[in-house]
């Protein structure tokens, strides 16, 4: 099998700040990822240069086994690689239906195919029922499911969830988990962004760790959380 993703030695540089330094990765189809690392570690400017928000100053980002390193968002997005972001942009005087619907029209012009589409999206994630509700009106973990659903639209290969959990209770946070793994179920491939531990050591079978722009770990989320240089880096003291 044929990775999915390929990150090889990319760095990012913004003025004398080095935000990346050398960040390889590979991911392969169906795999469950987990980002990790401080604050300025350098996962969400990852996830721009992965989407094509930002061109790496050296380095490669391969796709099915092309080279997409100069791809713009729009032709990456067409491509099968979504994203959801940390802080949730819905348009906010729209419906729920109408905020995916437009997710599902990156790919399709035909409108009743695209809300049938958005309907499934909304389904999977879990906002069954709350198609005619206006964005603004949601309450948070909806806003999350929102910015989920209208990735889905997009019929994506590879998903980026920028901290999808922050900011959620607890039961919000084991509820939402349980969605994203029926979406990986699916076959779709993701990387989860994420610093609430919770999230991310029950959905992950593979963790990568980030601390100032290098990757210092990588293995499953037993060998993260027991890894000394990952514990005085970012998990801290009393985690099992």
């Amino acid at each position: 099998m044929k990775p999915l993703l390929e990150v090889v030695n990319v760095y990012k540089r913004f003025g004398g700040v080095v935000a990346l330094k050398g960040v390889s990765l590979t991911v392969m189809p169906g795999e469950r990822v987990g980002l990790i690392g401080p604050n300025g570690a350098g996962k969400t400017t990852l996830f721009n240069v992965i989407s094509g928000i930002y061109q790496p100053d050296e380095g490669k980002v391969i796709y099915r086994g092309v080279d997409i390193t100069k791809w713009p968002p729009h032709k990456r997005s067409r491509a099968g690689i979504a994203r959801t972001f940390q802080i949730v942009r819905p348009l906010a005087n729209m419906s729920v239906l109408d905020n995916v619907t437009v997710g599902a029209l990156m790919k399709r012009s035909d409108i009743e195919e695209a809300r049938k589409i958005a309907y499934e999206a909304i389904r999977i994630a879990g906002l069954e029922g709350k198609e005619d509700v206006l964005a603004k009106d949601l309450n948070l973990v909806e806003k999350k499911r929102l910015e989920l659903a209208r990735a889905l639209a997009t019929d994506p290969q590879l998903l980026l969830l920028d901290e999808i959990a922050a900011g959620l209770r607890p039961r919000e946070v084991d509820s939402l988990v349980d969605t994203l793994l029926n979406v990986s179920r699916r076959g779709i491939t993701i990387i989860m962004v994420e610093h609430v531990m919770r999230a991310v050591m029950n959905f992950a079978e593979r963790i990568i760790v980030l601390h100032f722009g290098e990757k210092i770990a990588e293995g499953d989320p037993r060998e993260v959380a027991n890894n000394k240089l990952v514990v005085e880096a970012y998990l801290g003291i009393g985690v099992g």
